[in-house]
């Protein structure tokens, strides 16, 4: 699809610039493992020196009079690679038998097939130079950050395993494994891991400075609740560091003790430069909120937020089929849902084949749809085929899913999850994902987005409250308005993958408001006073009436706006709708669209005059372009 190329070029630009970034740091070993013949030595040294273009004028020049070579020959191969020059580098590799190919050959035809926008061809060819050599480093490192910029986290922490697997590279290893463990929220193996990188710090110097090291594992003794740790980590180097004092304040509040009054200030001064970031405590879990914050947390617990993860306690709210459904696609396939061994389970029916699959989750409030996630006797997790939709649509085909009848007998049974896709799933249908897949923490037993979701672990909060403190430890959502309040609800309501930019008019931007919503003039000439908060109540679940919005819009488009003193109004007041100025806002200016999510339309916060109304490309069952499902086999 062209959004998904879209994706694939910019991961491509950030692969490409990340793998040469790392250095050559094994382009000489290489040159030592067989004789290579003694005119070629000004050309390898060269090469090791990364002066590739005159690399490849000696190794040319060898050629000439050596064609046959093959040391040669893969120095020319190497250089040109090196200079991005793939076409006439791919030309010489296929003069060079399979057998001949070495991993450096493998790791520099990946680099080219991501310089040619296939990133998943490259890491195939990577794979096999590993096959070639376990440990070459390079390609461990290239298979790493491919990993991390296709938010693949499991296969990143596989190959940041294997870089602490190599001698000498042991420290630089865990502190790249710390960061991928980091990102997937498991802070405790995160701190393990990057205590251990402390051991050699020199193998990572050229990484990333020490104090933002230390910095990273005094968050991770904090988030694990170990503050006198952090204190030790931070203390002997803080100075002047803003966010260092900051740090050690937190690690003084949950140890009951004041800071230093220098400290403090410091402590402050960070809080209001950056009010949204998310404490690093341990998550309290949303029961511990309802202790204090009864009223709120009871109405956002009514809310869809609140119900956007059904677990399998929750899944008899879900009108399942009372006997065997037949297929949308297919009416000789049927899909059976029944209780078997205190679990719910599909059996889907393909002639004389049945599939079973054991539920775990759903996600989706139910308020457009509800898609089912489980796993087969095979631990392989699959999104199922079959979802609910809200009335009158009921149950059919899970959007994007095939829905052509003649397809392989296991796609009725559903499209293969790996684990990371499955936790991509839970960023923002959970308050934690870590704690959903392994069971631990108190946040685990929250319904679905749980107040730390959005204010952040609560651990150092009820100390905070205790002393008296104005810092309450918590992320201080009301501080402030506009681009930060926006990044918070953006980071679900806009795409996930890291790599995604979306544009006006692509089929299912309409889907992220929080992207949409910037693109509007209402947003930029706002000067800060529109943000998502404006029209909604995040604790409650959104407005249905069109009115509340309209009067949302003339608080700054009408002519009584102009009295408001704050300038950016009064540039707006004198913009009021020349067709209509008192009404008719919504259906005009941000209409439901479609989408190519089956049975789903959704309020375009792009803000504008919509002459015409978009429609989607693709059909009710096209995949919309969001993370690729990749079949893989998991541990439970």
């Amino acid at each position: 699809m062209p959004r998904n190329r879209r994706m694939k070029r910019r991961v491509v630009l950030g692969l490409v610039l990340a793998v040469v970034g790392l250095g050559v740091s094994a382009g000489a070993f290489w040159w030592s493992r067989g004789t290579r013949p003694r005119g070629l030595e000004l050309g390898v040294s060269a090469y090791d020196a990364r002066d590739y273009p005159q690399a490849e004028k000696r190794a040319r020049e060898w050629l000439k009079t050596h064609p046959d070579d093959l040391v040669a020959v893969r120095l020319l191969i190497r250089s040109l690679y090196r200079q991005g020059r793939d076409e006439p580098a791919n030309a010489f590799l296929r003069r060079l038998p399979d057998s001949q190919l070495e991993a450096d050959d493998f790791l520099l035809l990946g680099m080219a097939y991501v310089r040619q926008g296939d990133p998943e061809s490259a890491i195939m060819v990577w794979r096999r130079a590993l096959g070639r050599d376990e440990h070459h480093l390079e390609t461990l490192y290239a298979l790493y950050t491919a990993m991390m910029r296709l938010d693949l986290l499991n296969e990143a922490a596989r190959a940041a395993r294997s870089i602490a697997s190599v001698p000498g590279s042991e420290s630089r290893g865990s502190l790249l494994l710390s960061r991928t463990l980091n990102e997937q929220g498991d802070y405790a193996a995160a701190r393990d891991a990057l205590v251990t990188a402390f051991e050699y710090p020199r193998q990572w110097a050229d990484l990333e400075p020490d104090l933002a090291a230390r910095k990273q594992l005094a968050r991770l003794y904090l988030r694990t609740g170990d503050p006198m740790a952090a204190s030790r980590t931070l203390s002997p180097v803080a100075g002047s560091d803003p966010e260092a004092l900051w740090l050690i304040a937190r690690a003084d509040l949950a140890q009951g003790k004041p800071s230093a009054p220098a400290v403090a200030a410091a402590s402050r001064a960070y809080r209001e430069a950056h009010p949204t970031e998310h404490e690093p405590a341990p998550y309290l879990g949303e029961k511990s909120c309802v202790k204090c914050h009864a009223d709120i947390a009871h109405v956002q617990q009514g809310t869809r937020h609140a119900r956007t993860f059904p677990r399998e306690s929750e899944l008899a709210r879900i009108p399942f089929p009372a006997k065997p459904a037949p297929d949308p696609g297919d009416s000789q396939v049927t899909h059976e849902y029944l209780r078997k061994n205190g679990s719910l389970v599909e059996n889907t029916r393909v002639k004389d084949q049945v599939f079973e699959t054991i539920v775990d989750y759903a996600f989706g409030s139910g308020d457009r749809g509800l898609t089912l996630v489980g796993h087969d006797a095979n631990k392989k997790f699959y999104e199922m085929r079959m979802s609910y939709y809200a009335a009158p649509f009921g149950w059919d085909v899970t959007s994007g899913h095939p829905v052509h009848p003649d397809l392989p007998a296991g796609l009725y049974q559903g499209m293969p999850l790996t684990l990371d896709a499955v936790w991509r799933c839970l960023v923002c249908h959970a308050t934690h994902p870590h704690a959903v897949l392994a069971r631990q923490g108190p946040e685990a037993l929250d319904r679905a987005i749980g107040c730390e979701q959005c204010h952040g672990p609560g651990g150092h909060h009820p100390a905070a409250v205790a002393s008296h403190d104005p810092d309450l430890a918590l992320a201080r959502l009301t501080a402030t308005g506009g681009p930060p309040i926006v990044a918070v609800c953006a980071s679900c309501h806009a795409p996930r993958s890291k790599d995604l930019r979306l544009s006006p008019g692509a089929p299912d931007a309409v889907r992220f408001q929080g992207t949409t919503l910037t693109w509007s003039r209402c947003y930029s000439e706002s000067s800060g006073a529109l943000d998502c908060v404006t029209c909604h109540n995040p604790h409650q679940d959104v407005e249905t009436k069109p009115a509340w919005y309209e009067s949302r819009c003339l608080e700054c488009h009408s002519a009584s706006a102009r009295e408001k003193p704050d300038a950016a109004v009064d540039r707006l007041a004198n913009r009021s709708c020349p067709v209509n100025p008192r009404s008719g806002c919504v259906a005009c200016h941000m209409p439901k669209i479609s989408t190519t999510m089956a049975h789903a339309s959704f309020t375009d916060h792009f803000i504008r005059a919509h002459k015409d109304q978009p429609t989607p490309t693709a059909g009710a069952h096209a995949r919309a372009p969001s993370e690729p499902l990749r079949e893989a086999r998991v541990d439970r």
